[in-house]
């Protein structure tokens, strides 16, 4: 009688014990990458700790070891957790922007076999933490995060791709001018001449110059393949502005014989010049 009690009785703890492994399980199942489920005020005192503390055990990378690895490296994923319009304001040539609230759904679309580098704005080291614990519990092995963020990687002077500010005087001494009766003269008599459209495509097909080419301003550093070296570049839109920033961002990205038109497609349409469909 005792045996079969003793029996019971380690029957009902291997019950118990399945019982709560299942649900510790099922928890690590669903509840993965619990820190970005959170928005950052959620975020209790003990798990941003523990973020950090993993992000100890993390790799960083200097903004020079990075300056020489990304160029030719395929393999190499750059991604940016700032907001979006400060990703579109300046921002690494070539990074991906994933906003940190967005990057639990990302995670699942992302390579395991390519080493991501997670960058920040420099001072943001707890979001950081919780991406890069994201990432270990998905099981991504090759993953850095940029050390000092955008801010060190500007203060030496690396290269960034920038929106383009109007009233910098930085950028505007990116650019160079030229204006419609300048571009008509030049459009008679210059073969060597690439168009640029920064309009969107339905503006474009309503009318744009003849012989354009119609690049969105958005899509400028996806599509600079597209962009024939050793031709001089005429950038405009309807009103001057989107051209000007397209200029910064072409200066940017290292072509430096672009003209940005300054008085835009709407003088050039007053004054009845030539309009294709």
């Amino acid at each position: 009688m005792q045996r079969n009690k003793l029996d019971a009785n380690k029957n009902i703890a291997a019950l118990v014990i399945g019982f709560f492994l299942i649900v510790a399980i099922a928890a690590v199942t669903l509840f993965r990458s619990p820190l970005l489920q959170k928005n950052n005020n959620a975020v209790s005192p003990s798990e941003q700790n523990q973020a950090l503390s993993n992000l100890k055990k993390s790799n960083q990378i200097s903004d020079s070891d990075l300056a020489n690895r990304i160029t030719g490296h395929d393999n190499i994923i750059m991604i940016d957790i700032r907001p979006e319009n400060d990703y579109k304001t300046e921002h690494i040539l070539n990074s991906k922007n994933i906003p940190l609230p967005n990057f639990a759904s990302a995670i699942s679309g992302l390579d395991k076999n390519k080493i991501y580098i997670i960058i920040d704005g420099g001072s943001a080291l707890s979001s950081v933490a919780m991406v890069i614990t994201a990432l270990d519990q998905d099981g991504f092995a090759q993953k850095y995060y940029l050390d000092g963020g955008l801010a060190k990687w500007k203060l030496d002077y690396n290269p960034t791709i920038s929106d383009g500010d109007p009233t910098s005087f930085t950028d505007q001494s990116k650019i160079k001018y030229i204006q419609t009766d300048k571009l008509k003269e030049m459009m008679a008599s210059e073969t060597n001449l690439v168009i640029i459209d920064v309009r969107k495509s339905d503006q474009f097909n309503v009318g744009h110059l003849k012989g354009a080419m119609n690049i969105f301003l958005d899509d400028l550093e996806a599509r600079k393949n597209e962009i024939p070296l050793g031709k001089k570049i005429i950038l405009y839109d309807d009103d001057g502005l989107s051209a000007f920033k397209a200029g910064v961002k072409l200066f940017d990205l290292g072509f430096f014989n672009a003209l940005s038109l300054s008085d835009g497609l709407d003088n050039w349409k007053a004054k009845n010049y030539e309009i294709v469909k």
